[in-house]
């Protein structure tokens, strides 16, 4: 592959000094010309640099990137701004997908997204409510922002997260104490680029809020499964 390096101004140089070179050696005997087909994502086996995405410029001392966890500090701005709230995605890469995370907060919000921009995205999460914790479906298409459904936890602060995502539908349903619970669905055509526009495709978000200054996001266990 042809090498890509940022110069001191900012802007990539591709190849050898801009220039692509006639012909490449490749080694058959390491097998350096054979694709292999990956189908599971999980924080051990990807790459923060390589495989996780920021929206926008990230503010890196709200990000705690260990190999097997994942702490994020919430702050006042959200998934709805054009800004940089504290989120880390991977892409989507098949329609068909079974996406799970165990996450712990101490105050504000934090969860999965399904994100296409700041008007298309589908979140499931938990956050602290009045009387304790809850989790939510909560759906963002144009200017339609609607929790479309919400289970108290009874001052519990950690649960699993699952998404379940086929051609057509995500399902939204979270895990605590070896009980399963399901919020809803959600078409996918709404996250597409023919509804929303925009060339990306979706990506699966880690994200935390807060109105304050002192909510602190534990994501363990991740897993995206492609089957």
């Amino acid at each position: 592959m042809t090498p890509v390096i940022f110069g001191e101004d900012g802007w990539f140089t591709a190849g050898d000094n801009g220039r692509t070179t006639k012909s490449f050696e490749i080694n058959y005997i390491n097998n350096d010309v054979i694709q292999k087909e990956k189908k599971h994502y999980t924080f051990e086996n990807t790459k923060w640099d390589n495989d996780w995405c920021y929206l926008r410029i990230p503010n890196k001392k709200n990000y705690k990137l260990d190999k097997n966890k994942l702490i994020l500090k919430g702050t006042d701005i959200t998934l709805d701004d054009v800004d940089s709230p504290t989120f880390i995605g991977i892409r989507q890469r098949d329609f068909n997908a079974t996406i799970s995370c165990n996450v712990e907060i101490t105050d504000g919000e934090a969860g999965i997204t399904l994100y296409m921009d700041e008007n298309h995205h589908y979140d499931l999460a938990i956050r602290k409510c009045e009387n304790g914790y809850e989790a939510i479906e909560r759906l963002n298409i144009g200017d339609i922002k609607s929790v479309e459904k919400s289970i108290y936890l009874e001052n519990k602060n950690n649960i699993s997260l699952i998404i379940n995502a086929s051609n057509s539908y995500y399902s939204f349903s979270i895990k605590s104490e070896n009980e399963e619970s399901i919020l809803g669905y959600a078409k996918t055509r709404y996250l597409s680029s023919e509804v929303a526009g925009g060339f990306t495709g979706v990506v699966i978000g880690l994200y935390a809020c807060a109105s304050n200054s002192f909510n602190y996001a534990e994501f363990t266990n991740f897993k995206c499964m492609y089957k």
